[in-house]
């Protein structure tokens, strides 16, 4: 409505009104979504075992002991026994993962000045997906080095630009940036991509908007000024204010041989950057760094390398960091799983809540190699970022190779000099919200952790068998909510991504709004992945 051609003081004051008027058939604010994703045990309540007492056998001593405690904890004792009560202790259940679906590549080398295309890194931003990927640069030769046994290109590839609205059609716009072959028409933006991922850092000066790490020789000086890293080659600092024009920093970063991809990220809960790099103890192994200052790290300490429930030939091979989708505290791992018994890569998912712990979902690969012969049949690493497709879907980048990790390598040294390979960049799938779940083989039941109800429904995300189902109790101070009991619920019974819970006499939860409420769940031959008030 045009409110500058109104002037004289009348029609202000009736307009003073009008923003009620307009807005009194609105419906009432969207409550804030709260999102239970149950990949782990984190929302699970534990539970407890309640001291039952026979009055009986209690003595004078006891009963005083009985009102202490009643007086300090609040805690009233159950009288019906001697012994102990399990209360809200989950039982019948386990974490299982969901293995990823694989896309067809949705990047390749296509244009005339690549090779190949590698080791992406996606970014969601501004309504679009942007992708960071190395492009080995056709007529130039690949350059590598070596030290201590470990080999590492160094040239003859440059840091390529392409974007996509909704994540599978892709373009390589041509950005005047990088000459290559004395024209500057082509996706290339930085000579600068050796070893290093690209991410956004909002806590940074605008200057500095994006940044990587770049992995090249370490200066003379800089070698005999720090003896005792023993190091010839480390990681340089790479920033831009927009993604497209790169500035190399001229200090080291880190100073240690880390071979391939190397991840950082500004993480808004712990306020520090981490990085994740590669290491070398006892094979190949995943360090970890943090810091205030993104160009003063203090040295990659190795945090996560094969244990005893490896196999004695595994390598943890790359990395992968990544966080969820909107949900910056649950910190994600794929790795790489080397399996050099059979020369193959898959891919593994670590978990962690505090950022510096990571625990593995399962030993088996949530990233499953494809068939032999195909172009992801040999070997799979994974890139970040953990994004959400347009349709819904979890979608990870990853790097697929028809060939096994030393394939090629041994190929080239016997003289294949131009051994065919197919290889490209696709995506690993899940449904919304399903990387893992609870699930019971048989009956199961545990507590979500309480938590203020905001809305009115309550969303599950949950499959079961054909005679399964999946039951829902409301609980407030740990007693059932009156028509919200398990005797109240509505089974589910189904594979669906967000269902409604439903109650007999209740269709309506906006009642329980302000309330303290736990939710309690039965399982029978289901899996429920994440619950979510709203």
């Amino acid at each position: 409505m045009p409110f500058r051609f109104f002037r004289n003081s009348v029609w202000i004051l009736l307009l003073a009104g009008l923003p009620q008027l307009l807005l009194a058939d609105e419906p009432p604010p969207t409550a804030p979504r709260k999102t239970f994703l149950l990949f782990d045990w984190f929302h699970v309540k534990k539970g407890d075992l309640q001291v039952t007492l026979d009055p009986a056998r209690v003595t004078p001593e006891g009963k005083k002991l009985i009102e202490t405690y009643a007086r300090d904890f609040q805690k009233k004792f159950d009288q019906s026994g001697h012994g102990f009560r399990p209360t809200d202790i989950p039982t019948g259940i386990r974490i299982t993962q969901e293995q990823a679906t694989r896309s067809q590549p949705w990047l390749v080398a296509d244009k005339p000045w690549e090779k190949s295309a590698t080791s992406p890194t996606v970014i969601f931003e501004d309504g679009r997906f942007r992708c960071w990927y190395s492009a080995e640069l056709a007529g130039e030769t690949r350059g590598t080095t070596v030290e201590n046994g470990q080999v590492m290109e160094v040239s003859g590839s440059a840091l390529a630009y392409a974007e996509s609205v909704d994540g599978l059609t892709w373009t390589k716009p041509s950005l005047g940036i990088l000459s290559f072959q004395g024209s500057k028409e082509n996706n290339l933006v930085s000579p600068w991509n050796n070893g290093g991922s690209v991410f956004r850092d909002d806590h940074g000066p605008p200057s500095e908007r994006y940044k990587g790490f770049h992995f090249d020789k370490l200066p003379e000086e800089d070698i005999k000024a720090h003896p005792e890293s023993n190091a010839r080659y480390g990681l340089f600092g790479v920033t831009s204010p927009d993604g497209l024009h790169w500035t190399l920093g001229k200090q080291p970063l880190v100073r240690y041989f880390c071979d391939t991809v190397n991840i950082a990220a500004w993480d808004p809960l712990l306020k520090k950057y981490v990085g994740y790099f590669r290491h070398h103890h006892s094979g190949r192994t995943i360090s970890r760094s943090e810091t205030d200052d993104f160009h003063n790290w203090p040295p990659p300490q190795p945090f996560l390398y094969a244990g005893p429930l490896d196999a004695p030939s595994d390598d943890y091979y790359t990395n992968c960091y990544t966080t969820y989708p909107g949900e910056p505290a649950l910190r994600l791992l794929f790795p790489g799983i080397y399996h050099r018994g059979n020369d193959s890569v898959d891919i593994r998912l670590g978990i962690s809540r505090d950022g510096r712990s990571f625990q593995w979902v399962s030993y088996t690969p949530v990233i499953p190699l494809g068939p032999v012969g195909e172009w992801d049949g040999g070997s799979l690493y994974a890139q970040p970022n953990l994004v959400q497709l347009p349709d819904g879907r979890l979608a990870l980048p990853f790097d697929g190779y028809g060939n096994t990790h030393n394939e090629v390598w041994f190929k080239n040294f016997y003289g294949e000099a131009e051994y065919p390979t197919r290889s490209g960049i696709g995506w690993a799938l899940w449904q919304d919200a399903r990387l893992a779940g609870i699930e019971a083989d048989e009956i199961g039941e545990f507590t979500i952790n309480g938590s203020e109800f905001r809305g009115s429904r309550i969303l599950i995300n949950a499959r079961t068998a054909r005679g399964g189902a999946v039951d829902l109790e409301l609980r407030e101070k740990g007693k059932p909510l009156p028509g919200f009991s398990f005797q109240d619920s509505v089974p589910f019974n189904g594979d669906e991504l967000w269902h409604p819970a439903r109650f007999k006499d209740k269709t309506d939860l906006a009642s329980l709004n302000g309330k303290w409420i736990e939710i309690a769940v039965r399982l029978r031959h289901a899996k429920i992945f994440a619950c979510r008030l709203e």
